[in-house]
């Protein structure tokens, strides 16, 4: 899964920025969790680790985690999808996906 979105890139407008939740870890408490989103221009270029907006990688951490719940990546965007940053960001499977 991913995020695709218009977002605002230093001096650039990028219409379909695919953001992808990576490296997502449940803290000790079993209760919170930390994950990065890195940023690509577009999906096409997310194919390729070397199109990454390197400065454009967030770090998200102290973010409830619910041990019943999904598994963590789902978690992690439905979490980003309550940010108003992230507001009107639509979901996207990804290739190796099936709905």
């Amino acid at each position: 899964m991913a995020l695709k979105m218009t977002v605002n890139y230093k001096t650039l407008t990028l219409p379909e920025a695919y953001l992808r939740v990576v490296r997502p870890q449940i803290d000790l408490s079993k209760d919170a969790m930390s994950f990065g989103v890195w940023m690509f221009p577009s999906q096409d270029a997310a194919a390729d680790i070397g199109n990454m907006l390197d400065d454009a990688a967030i770090a998200h951490s102290g973010v409830p985690y619910d041990m019943s719940g999904g598994n963590a990546f789902e978690q992690a965007y439905c979490y980003l999808k309550t940010l108003p940053e992230y507001e009107g960001a639509i979901d996207v499977l990804e290739v190796e996906q099936s709905p």
